[in-house]
């Protein structure tokens, strides 16, 4: 791993300093597919907007639909990032008051933490997400929790790219390399985490919240996870235009996995261990170039959680630009004396 490192090192130092091209080819690429930038770090603002939706249902009532009223917690989002050498990090934030809402849902605020190394054939990321004063909605819409559901969730992807040879992550998540032909690659990805969703009053209305509908979940208001997810996808970067910096980059997950669940609720505490599935997809498009980049992404993630009988759905929609600038390594503009 190390020799790996020291290596990859070398070709981005070696890009820094090849004064007659603003990008070189890369050693343990196939038939020229991916270059790496001369100016290989970069720092980068997001602007977006991101709605969520939230749905708490129950089997003994609904037959396991998706609620897919994401206007119920929107909100805008500020991000900056910054990659340097071979780690990459972003943080986020929710802007108040900044959407077109119901009083009781605008004091809805999230933040989102990430940092991650990407390799040649490998991904790993640390992330986390939470959001204060969601809105819980009933699957058959026909009552929602008050706006003091709190949903956070830490843990790390682990992605495996089949075809890095060819397929580079790197351009088509952080622009941080240059795709030169369109490839496409297989994926993998594991994703352990923790999840808690809590309300400081309940999910559902006392006089519906009934053991007959909702089992031992009646009466619940915090449940804690800690779970497992095993994702198969598939991804593809097509380029084109002058000199090939445009790009239209998708890719997709889906698969299942399972939690061990600990709820809170009127039967007392309760721990189980359940199943469950998630999605994700993403589609970036936009300008890969030598000094600037400029990023239009989308991107989908839903999860099924069941507690048998109850579960929650919850789909969360994204869609922002980014704009980045790339620069050479610190150490070479940093006087040696402030050493």
């Amino acid at each position: 791993m190390w020799t790996s490192l020291a290596a990859e090192a070398q070709v981005y130092d070696s890009a820094a300093v090849a004064d007659e091209e603003e990008t070189v080819a890369i050693p343990d690429v196939k038939e020229d597919y991916i270059h790496a930038f001369r100016r290989s770090n970069d720092v980068r603002i997001f602007y977006g907007g991101e709605g969520a939706s939230l749905a708490y249902g129950s089997k003994n009532k609904d037959s396991n639909e998706l609620n897919s009223a994401v206007y119920n917690n929107a909100n805008d989002l500020l991000g900056f990032g910054v990659s340097y050498k071979i780690i990459d990090g972003d943080v986020a934030f929710s802007l108040p008051t900044t959407r077109l809402m119901e009083d009781d849902r605008e004091n809805l605020s999230q933040f989102r933490l990430s940092i991650g190394y990407t390799s040649r054939l490998y991904s790993v990321r640390g992330f986390l997400v939470d959001y204060h004063g969601m809105v819980a909605e009933d699957v058959a819409r026909e009552f929602k929790s008050e706006a003091d559901v709190r949903l956070f969730r830490m843990g790390a992807q682990f992605t495996y790219f089949f075809n890095g040879a060819k397929y580079s992550f790197r351009a088509a998540n952080f622009q941080s390399e240059v795709q030169r032909k369109t490839a496409g690659s297989f994926l993998v990805r594991l994703e352990p985490a923790y999840r808690k969703i809590e309300t400081a009053s309940r999910f559902v209305p006392p006089l519906r919240d009934v053991p007959a509908v909702y089992g031992e979940q009646t009466g619940l208001h915090v449940v804690n996870a800690y779970g497992l997810i095993a994702m198969p996808g598939y991804g593809v970067n097509v380029v084109g235009g002058p000199k090939r910096k445009y790009f239209f980059s998708p890719y997709v997950f889906a698969g299942p996995g399972f939690a061990i669940n600990t709820y809170d609720g009127d039967f007392g505490t309760t721990t189980s261990l359940n199943w469950e599935w998630a999605a994700t997809a993403v589609i970036s498009t936009g300008y890969n170039g030598d000094r600037f980049y400029a990023t239009l992404r989308g991107s989908g993630d839903l999860y099924y959680i069941p507690l048998e009988p109850s579960y929650f759905t919850s789909l969360y929609l994204k869609v922002g630009i980014t704009v980045g600038y790339r620069f050479r390594p610190l150490e070479k503009t940093i006087p040696s004396s402030l050493f």
